[in-house]
């Protein structure tokens, strides 16, 4: 029944987290650590967000590389093109 009501209220949570840790972090001194959803919804983040697998954690990372790389003005075509499989 908790689950049903998480899964119902997913874009009230997060918004309503938003919201808060927005004002919290407006708030806060400047030198203090800024405020996440995490901070604010501790118990129901997780279950929001399922924690990242090892594998798309490394898909993750090559994809942010790849995009890294692709800012040199004189970057191979090659590398421009997507593999599929």
């Amino acid at each position: 029944m908790y689950n049903d009501g998480l899964i119902g209220n997913f874009a009230i949570l997060e918004t309503l987290g938003n919201l808060t840790a927005g004002v919290y972090n407006y708030m806060r001194e400047s030198k203090a650590k800024a405020y996440s959803l995490k901070d604010i919804i501790p118990t129901v983040h997780e279950y929001m967000y399922p924690p990242k697998t090892e594998q798309e954690i490394k898909e993750e990372a090559n994809e942010q590389l790849l995009r890294y790389v692709l800012l040199k003005p004189n970057t191979p075509k090659k590398l421009m093109e997507k593999k599929h499989g």
